[in-house]
């Protein structure tokens, strides 16, 4: 499994090991070249889709204020790279996922580099030094084109994982180079590095919080010898790693941004939590040797009696312990997959993530170290065989058969990806009791207009699991496209009961109920869905609308319609062209006509932009209306055309 030959005792040449990055790039490029086009999936509608604080670099710090009890909230870096992406090519998808790649190529090449400096480098590895760049080549990489990969590819929002695990290898490689620098100088600047990447990293992914540990573990069995010499030698080091995580540490403890998905209270016992991963962990291991099924959406943690948990858990406490005692007997064998598990364990462990019980991007960066050492047994079994030639020929047949085979596994899913109602099918057909899946497949025949099918499995998703709001307002949904106002309306307060901090269905519910000419007391929703959350753009939006263009003097105020349509507007980053529409008539209501007209204008040319004529030469006909030093009436008095 390896590019095995006769070992060597010259250090490879600088040419060498930069066609060997060629390479890895190259096959990581083949393995998703077909991964490119498809649409955004999943959480990429509320990460990139209809997410607007990714839609302005100016100032150049405002994604870096991320929305609360989303993917990405509490994780600037990758909001920041998401708003960079949308800079660049607005919602194309190829351009996110191009930007995924290279994170994922820049991830293969720290990983040759480490592999391979830390062979060539520690006493523990002397055996292995000849053969360093063989080895790391080949854990290389089989790592780029496994298919445990693909979801950090084709699934946007999971960057997260990906770019969290490029700093953490690069942490490790700081440390790596500061051991074995040979001036003070050099000391100081790749321990400078792993600070950096360290922060860097916490600044994507709490996984992070981590890294700490596993450098000082890394330093004490390959370099320093022990924990204590690590620590006396480097201990300027370990203090920068731990007080860059200090941060993440607090946020946790805290609770989190994701305070709705993440830490106990949710419903879901840490006990339970901890039974689940026991299958998850047979799981992700079974995947990382034979990668099927590969599923998107575990799903939420199944309650089950012990006696069903019981083989699982006691074939994942083996592993765990056979780790432990395997990383004591040899270390230096032990340590990549006892580095694995702590990357594991902020996820596997008794905090329960009550949304997601698994995700095989959790096994992005452990991969790592169980191809290591698959590649070490691989070197082995070949080490029998007595002709070099003869050994060389197999090691190079292997490696490539290997690759290609999981090139070719990583390609099929990619093309799954490419079709949403395939994949969130592939997820039901390996996970038939997902409701979350249900839903999402009926999200994709809703949008496609298949009206009755999507009603079937948001009602089948209702069974399975009956407390459950998203069900509910996706049948309002259903409802609302048919014309049926009354269901759609009974539907979102059903689900409103359900989870009445779900700002969102308040403000449809507010739409419905504008549509219906009960516009007082869509008003009086609004407000309520605002006092809940502040951050509901469209919230603040119908109310100022209705405030500045409602034909019944009473219900306007041109003092509120600014004030709210200056909140909407901040809240969407100035992005959305039916939000400017309302600033527009806002200003127009305070008589402000000049300015009025202009933000008509610019959100006429948004309106454009998003591919929307009808909506664009509506708001043009609105900026006329302030050119005659008038305000714009909604004729209705409803909102029925804003609120279809």
């Amino acid at each position: 499994m390896g590019t095995y030959g006769d070992e060597v005792t010259q250090a490879p040449s600088r040419a060498t090991t930069a066609l060997l990055a060629v390479l890895l790039s190259a096959a990581a490029m083949a393995a998703y070249a077909n991964a490119l086009d498809g649409p955004f999936v999943f959480d990429d509608r509320v990460t990139i889709t209809h997410n607007p604080r990714i839609r302005s670099l100016d100032p150049l710090w405002a994604p870096l204020v991320t929305p609360d009890d989303t993917p990405v909230a509490g994780r600037p870096l990758v909001s920041f790279s998401l708003a960079v992406n949308y800079a660049l090519g607005g919602l194309e998808p190829r351009g996110y996922r191009v930007f995924n790649l290279a994170v994922h190529i820049a991830c293969g090449l720290l990983l040759f580099g480490l592999v391979r400096r830390t062979i060539g480098a520690s006493a523990r590895a002397a055996s292995l030094r000849g053969d360093a760049r063989g080895i790391a080549f080949a854990t290389a990489l089989l790592w780029l084109v496994h298919p445990l990969g693909t979801e950090c590819i084709d699934y946007v929002t999971q960057r997260t994982e990906s770019m969290m695990a490029a700093f953490y290898l690069l942490t490790l490689y700081g440390v790596a180079r500061s051991a074995g620098a040979d001036t003070p100088r050099s000391t100081r600047a790749w321990s400078a590095t792993a600070v950096v990447a360290c922060a860097l990293g916490a600044a994507c992914k709490e996984t992070m919080v981590t890294a700490p540990l596993v450098a000082l573990l890394y330093d004490a069995i390959f370099h320093a010898g022990s924990l204590r010499e690590a620590l006396v030698r480097r201990g300027g080091l370990y203090a920068g790693l731990a007080a860059s995580a200090l941060a993440l540490v607090a946020l946790v403890v805290a609770g989190g941004p994701r305070a709705q998905s993440v830490g106990t209270g949710l419903g879901v016992s840490p006990w339970i939590y901890l039974a689940n991963q026991g299958e998850m962990l047979v799981a992700y291991l079974q995947r990382v040797v034979w990668p099927d099924p590969l599923i998107l959406d575990y799903g939420w943690p199944r309650r089950r009696s012990w006696l069903e948990w019981w083989p699982s858990l006691a074939f994942a406490s083996t592993v765990v312990l056979g780790i432990g005692v395997l990383t004591w007997k040899r270390p230096a064998v032990g340590f990549p997959l006892l580095a694995g598990l702590i990357v594991l364990a902020p996820t596997s462990s008794i905090i329960p993530i009550a949304s997601e019980v698994g995700a095989e991007r959790r096994m992005y960066l452990p991969l790592a170290g169980w191809l290591v050492l698959l590649v070490l047994a691989g070197r082995a079994g070949l080490a029998r065989i007595g002709a070099p030639a003869l050994r060389r020929g197999l090691a190079v047949v292997s490696l490539l058969a290997t690759a290609l085979l999981l090139g070719a596994v990583t390609r099929a899913r990619n093309e799954v990806y490419l079709d949403e109602a395939l994949l969130w099918r592939s997820a039901l057909k390996a996970r038939p009791d997902n409701p979350r899946a249900l839903l999402n497949l009926g999200d994709v025949m809703r949008r496609r207009g298949d009206l009755d099918g999507a009603d079937a499995l948001f009602s089948l998703a209702l069974v399975m699991h009956p407390p459950y709001a998203r069900a509910e307002a996706q049948r309002a949904l259903v409802a609302l496209e048919r014309g049926d106002l009354d269901a759609g309306e009974a539907h979102l307060r059903r689900a409103i009961a359900l989870q009445p901090r779900l700002g969102d269905l308040r403000t449809n519910l507010g739409e419905v109920l504008a549509r219906t000419g009960r516009i007082e007391e869509a008003m009086t929703v609004w407000r309520d869905a605002l006092e809940a959350d502040p951050n509901l753009a469209l919230a603040a939006n119908n109310l100022a609308w209705t405030h500045a263009t409602h034909p019944d003097p009473a219900l306007r105020d041109s003092g509120e319609a600014l004030r709210l349509a200056r909140i909407a507007t901040a809240l969407t980053a100035r992005a959305d062209p039916e939000i400017l529409d309302t600033l527009a008539a806002a200003q127009a209501e305070s008589g402000s006509f000049i300015e009025a007209q202009a933000t008509a204008e610019e959100a006429a040319a948004l309106a454009e932009l998003r591919g929307d004529p009808e909506l664009a030469a509506a708001i043009r006909e609105r900026a006329r209306i302030y050119g005659e030093q008038r305000p714009y009436r909604d004729p209705l008095g409803s909102g029925a055309a804003r609120f279809p």
